[in-house]
C-alpha cells in the first residue's frame, strides 16, 4: 500500500483536551475549509472566525449547532470535548471523515505516535510497509506532500519550541539516503542508531567531517552530533497538521 492509496481506514482523531477555540480550528482544518469559506457557511465574517479559534469569543448555540449539522461532526465533541471527532463514521473507527466531502482531495498517511518510535526505527528499510501503524487523513495536501513516503510524527518533548510543541503533529517527507548529505536549513526528524529525533539542520558538514551537527530551537535543549554512519533515515518537516493553540 503507498501513501497515496485513497483507502478506507481508520485515522486518529483530535484529543479531548482541546479547548473549544482549538475544537473549532480542528474541525474547520480537518474538513479542508479555509476561515472565509467557514464563514460563509456559518452566515458570520472571516474576522469573527479568526476569534473563534483564537478564543477571543465563545461561539453562539446557533454557530455550534451549524457546525454539527453542516459538518457532521460529534455533539459531545464539540461542545465538551468527549468522545471521538465523529461518532458514527462510514470509514470505520474515528476516521476525519463528512459525507459532504467524500470526493474531496486528500491523501492518507501512516502516522507515528510517541509510544512506537523505538518501534518505527526498526521498520526503516522495509520498503514502505509500516506494519500496522494508524493512517491520518490530510485534506486538501501541499504538492509537497503528495510524494510517496509523507509521513505523520507526533512531536515529542521541549528541544524545538516555540515553533514545534508536544503533542503537535507535522507531516514529514523523506530524503534519499544519498541526498541527506546535501540537507540544510530546515527543521528534520533524523534516525540514528536506535533513535530518532526531530531538529534544525544549520549547517551540513558530512562531506568534510563525516558528522551532522542537529540544533534546537529552544536554547536550553543545546545541540547533537551524530555520526554519518549512524543515520538511518532522514525526513524534512513540511507542515503542522495539528497543534495546540496558546
Amino acid at each position: 500500500m503507498t501513501t497515496l492509496e485513497r483507502k478506507k481506514i481508520s485515522s486518529v482523531s483530535p484529543m479531548p483536551e482541546l479547548s473549544m477555540a482549538e475544537r473549532l480550528k480542528v474541525v474547520r482544518q480537518a474538513r479542508g475549509l479555509t476561515q472565509q469559506q467557514m464563514a460563509d457557511m456559518l452566515g458570520i465574517s472571516r474576522p469573527t472566525v479568526a476569534q473563534l479559534e483564537g478564543g477571543r469569543h465563545q461561539p453562539s448555540t446557533e454557530v455550534m449547532e451549524t457546525i454539527v449539522a453542516e459538518l457532521e461532526v460529534s455533539r459531545n465533541w464539540l461542545w465538551f470535548g468527549t468522545g471521538p471527532m465523529q461518532e458514527h463514521s462510514p470509514l470505520g473507527g474515528d476516521v476525519l471523515y463528512s459525507g459532504k466531502f467524500v470526493d474531496a482531495d486528500y491523501i492518507d498517511c501512516p502516522f507515528v505516535p510517541v509510544p512506537v518510535r523505538a518501534g518505527f526505527v526498526d521498520m526503516i528499510g522495509s520498503d514502505g510497509d509500516y506494519g500496522q501503524l494508524q493512517m491520518i487523513r490530510i485534506y486538501n495536501p501541499s504538492p509537497e506532500l503528495r510524494k510517496d513516503g509523507t509521513l505523520v510524527f507526533e512531536i515529542d518533548g521541549d528541544s524545538m519550541e516555540p515553533q514545534l510543541r508536544a503533542g503537535m503533529l507535522v507531516a514529514v517527507t523523506p530524503l534519499a539516503m544519498e541526498d541527506i548529505k546535501y540537507a540544510v536549513s530546515g527543521v528534520y526528524v533524523v534516525a540514528f542508531s536506535n533513535q530518532l529525533t526531530v531538529k534544525r539542520i544549520k549547517d551540513n558538514d558530512l562531506m568534510t567531517k563525516r558528522h551532522l551537527v542537529l540544533n534546537s530551537d529552544n536554547p536550553r535543549a543545546g545541540i547533537l552530533t551524530v555520526a554519518g554512519e549512524d543515520i538511518r533515515g532522514l525526513w524534512k518537516v513540511v507542515d503542522i497538521i495539528r497543534g495546540r493553540v496558546e
